[in-house]
């Protein structure tokens, strides 16, 4: 069997790595200087199999911004019509709409491309470019997710995965590979909060390494804070400093937010070592009297810093919050393991000062620290079948009973594998089968909690006398998630996870 490889499929940027025959760490090139593959997808056609991927695709956005797509991983197994999706979809040049399977796809050239088939480009680049390197093809993967990535979520990286013709051997939360790198690193013993600021979420994790074992304390985070809401932070700015200059307003179109998005980011990566830049974005607006307005603005890194002062305030929370739940306080932290590219901005390294250790970029790479913890838990499920961690679910599981009555079955930071259950009582006696919702939130009442799927309770577990029918959830080791009845006696029943459109 060839390596297992390693894939970090990320918001932002994409990477990949194995270990070869001879045990030795490869990294899957993109460029001369570089092995990290930007996640954008341009399409000339609506034939996926001519799209071009990486940088060749991201100058397209541009110029073509209704056809290159970007930061799918995002919207990737989340159904249209959730929260999160009319909350951000409008912030995109490209149209986003409903598939016919209700979860989010992209309308490319009057047709629907799932997002799935998005990824799965991406996904196939990055193996071909790995295989190339390694002179042999891989037909075996671990991907990465983030911490907070729901059921649904998982299933479709796992679908891209498949439509690049790869097995998943093994699914892992981002900040456990990374933490899985750090363990291959350091001394036998100790505790790390690993701090994954990626592209489009954020992660929070205490663990304890222990002679290259990891087990996971606790886990939080934001899934819906990333670097790209650093840009659209600072997009605002921009748009803020044309509307006061020149009585203009360019929120409502999106191909010129998008366009101050790409300098924001600009902005924010040189600003990480200049003191000052010079912004211009020429020919954002258009004049009454016909002629045109360039965005000309001197940004700072002290004004730079006091905008996204409120979203690494935010990440500091987090931490705050997962620390607790852990029963630990900074000084417990013998290392602060700093993932994701997001983290090289100096002012989050400097606001996280009250640890006493951070990890440096050149032990731990930001950008591939993930990629190479997936690739070492290829190779140790190659070599002994076993993952050397133990994870945990980053958010409860519960289920909404008929009457919209909620009971929380799986709490967090339950480690996996596991099994819970809870009686189900007073159910209604119709005669027709009864519809449960299983869902996932860090908050019961939360409008944007990810729906899970339905079970449909049947009318003979609810007419039997004396007999009090419990539902049990199962959570595997891949976070695989089964659902049965059960009762006294010995009885039981598997239930079919019914992912009905919603």
């Amino acid at each position: 069997m060839h390596p297992i490889l390693g894939i970090d499929f990320g918001t932002t940027n994409t990477s990949a790595a194995w270990f070869d025959a001879h045990g030795k760490l490869k990294v899957a090139p993109v460029t001369d200087k570089s092995a990290v593959l930007p996640s954008v997808a341009w399409f000339p056609s609506a034939d996926t199999a001519k799209c071009l991927v990486g940088q060749a695709a991201r100058t397209q956005l541009i110029d073509d911004q209704k056809h290159t797509v970007f930061g799918a991983k995002r919207f990737l197994g989340r159904r249209f019509n959730s929260e999160y999706v009319a909350r951000h979809r409008d912030r995109f040049a490209f149209d986003l709409v409903e598939g016919a399977d209700g979860y989010t796809s992209v309308l490319i050239y009057g047709q629907i491309i799932s997002l799935v088939e998005v990824a799965g480009v991406v996904v196939r680049d990055i193996v071909a470019r790995a295989a190339r390197a390694a002179g042999h093809p891989f037909t075996h993967c671990v991907m990465t997710v983030p911490a907070h990535a729901s059921v649904r979520q998982r299933e479709a990286v796992r679908k891209a995965a498949a439509s690049a013709g790869l097995t998943v051997a093994a699914m892992v939360n981002e900040p456990t590979a990374a933490a899985l790198f750090y363990a291959n690193l350091r001394s036998p013993r100790q505790t790390v909060l690993i701090f994954d600021l990626g592209g489009g979420t954020f992660d929070a994790t205490v663990m304890r390494v222990e002679n290259r074992v990891v087990k996971v304390l606790a886990t939080g985070g934001d899934a819906f804070l990333g670097g790209g809401n650093f840009d659209e932070l600072i997009a605002e700015t921009f748009a803020q400093r044309l509307e006061s200059e020149h009585g203009i307003s360019v929120r409502h179109n999106r191909t010129v937010m998008q366009r101050l998005g790409l300098a924001a980011e600009f902005a924010k990566i040189q600003l990480s070592r200049a003191e000052v830049l010079d912004v211009r974005v020429p020919v954002v607006a258009q004049k009454e009297s016909g002629g045109f307005i360039d965005l000309q603005h001197r940004l700072t890194r002290q004004e730079m810093e006091s905008i996204v002062a409120p979203l690494v305030e935010r990440c500091v929370g987090s931490c705050d919050d997962v620390l607790q739940r852990a029963g630990l306080t900074p000084t417990d932290i013998d290392e602060l393991v700093l993932v994701g590219g997001q983290t090289r901005m100096p002012y989050i390294r400097s606001r996280l000062s009250h640890f006493p250790r951070h990890s440096s970029e050149k032990d731990l790479n930001p950008e591939l620290g993930v990629a190479v913890g997936a690739a070492i838990l290829g190779r140790n499920l190659r070599r002994t079948k076993s993952s050397g961690l133990n994870d945990v679910v980053a958010m409860p599981m519960s289920v909404m009973l008929v009457g919209g009555r909620t009971l929380e079955i799986i709490p967090a930071n339950t480690p996996v594998p596991c099994t819970k259950s809870i009686a189900l009582e007073g159910l209604p006696p119709w005669s027709a089968p009864v519809p449960l919702v299983l869902f996932e939130s860090l908050d019961q009442t939360a409008v944007d909690r990810e729906i899970i799927g339905t079970v449909h309770i049947s009318e003979e577990w609810r007419t039997r006398k004396d007999v009090v029918p419990s539902l049990e959830l199962s959570v595997g080791p891949d976070f695989a998630l089964t659902a049965k009845l059960v009762a006294p006696g010995g009885m039981q029943t598997q239930l079919q996870i019914v992912d009905q459109r919603r």
